[in-house]
């Protein structure tokens, strides 16, 4: 892996953060679906915010560029995020495995030479993807019809776009504050700054 102490720091970090984050999301998610369900679409109440919970994979494979950063930083995201209190119980932690995996998949099709906006647009999709299958088979979502299942794909994969892109700019913003240096994605700051 070549992983070195500050990556597995920069992780954990990543990870708790993020967690208080998805359980904001957990709530939020709550609310959108009680305010959907008069109308007959509570399955589309947590979509519009489903890039949230790709964000610590998203972020953490942007800043530090390493195979496997994005499902150890979505699982202990999950580990943290159970501890709280999560309404979904441990069922997270393979929840969490899952949207890792995706990010993951979104690399190994540049094979981990890409990191930039494509690459996260990529990375992005996979996670969507990938967590729809297994909530798809988990939850039972071949109940629903087919717009809805159709809309809860289309609107899952534009928020997983819109919220990789959010973690992108976060993370470009924290590395032309100097705050990511030790980190791949601050070293190529440095590299621009050099240039300009």
């Amino acid at each position: 892996m070549n992983w070195k102490l500050k990556d597995i720091l920069m992780i954990g970090i990543v990870g708790v953060l993020f967690s208080f984050v998805f359980i904001g999301a957990n709530y939020l998610g709550a609310l959108l679906t009680a305010a959907l369900t008069p109308f007959g679409l509570s399955p589309l109440g947590y979509e519009p915010i489903y890039g949230v919970w790709y964000m610590a994979a998203i972020f953490a494979a942007y800043v530090i560029q390493k195979k496997g950063v994005g499902i150890v930083a979505e699982m202990i995201a999950a580990l943290i995020e159970v501890l709280l209190g999560s309404m979904f119980g441990p069922m997270v932690f393979i929840t969490g495995f899952i949207q890792g995996f995706g990010c993951e998949l979104g690399y190994i099709v540049t094979k981990y030479k890409r990191f930039d906006a494509f690459s996260i647009v990529l990375a992005s999709i996979f996670c969507a993807i990938c967590s729809y299958i297994w909530e798809y088979f988990m939850y039972g979502y071949s109940m629903y019809t087919l717009p809805i299942i159709v809309a809860m794909i289309i609107i899952r994969i534009i928020s997983a776009i819109i919220f990789g892109l959010i973690a992108k700019l976060l993370a470009d913003g924290l590395a032309k504050a100097g705050v990511l240096r030790g980190y791949a994605l601050g070293m190529k700051q440095s590299q621009i700054e050099e240039m300009e």
